[in-house]
This record gives C-alpha cells, sequence and structure tokens, in this order.
C-alpha cells in the first residue's frame, strides 16, 4: 500500500509552488519564493537582494543553463516581479 494516510500525496505547498502541477510555471514559483525569503535587503534594495537570492537558487528553478550559469534575464524577469518597492532607486540611510 503507498497512499493513504501514510504516505500523503498532497504537498502542502499552493498549486502554483507544486513541481507536480500540470499548471506549475518555474519563473512564478521563484518570483513567489524569493519575496517570501528576502525580508530585508542588508543594505541593498530589495531588487538587488531579490537577484541574489535568485541567483543563489537558480538551479532550483530552472534559471540557469546546461553549464550551471545562472539566466540573467530570467532572474532579472523574476526580481521585478518580486519587487516591493515599485519606486526603485537606492534605499534609504536612516534618519537621512
Amino acid at each position: 500500500m503507498r497512499t493513504g494516510f501514510f504516505f500523503p500525496t498532497d504537498s502542502g505547498a499552493p498549486d502554483y509552488l507544486d513541481p507536480n502541477n500540470e499548471r506549475y510555471a518555474p519563473k512564478l514559483a521563484a518570483a513567489v519564493r524569493a519575496w517570501q525569503s528576502v525580508t530585508d535587503g542588508g543594505g541593498k534594495s530589495p531588487k538587488q537582494a531579490l537577484m541574489r537570492w535568485l541567483n543563489e537558487h537558480s538551479a532550483e528553478f530552472g534559471l540557469s543553463d546546461d553549464d550551471g550559469r545562472p539566466n540573467e534575464q530570467g532572474i532579472e524577469e523574476c526580481a521585478k516581479v518580486a519587487n516591493w518597492q515599485r519606486g526603485g532607486g537606492a534605499p534609504k540611510t536612516p534618519g537621512g
């Protein structure tokens, strides 16, 4: 027996984050996961911090080529979608 209580089939993730879903979109999942993971830019703009996270996780979402190099255009697109700082530009300094 391989189904039922001891072998759940539901990953618990929403459909759009489940790679087994027939409508799974890797770029959408990458943008959402980056948005969820990056809470502090560490002195960088949110877009820069998101791009760093996406570069580090590019292979997980098919955002790298056959040699393992990140796909910069795909990463840029995902970072634009996940960027919560609509105005862009450098982050404001405290008290400034």
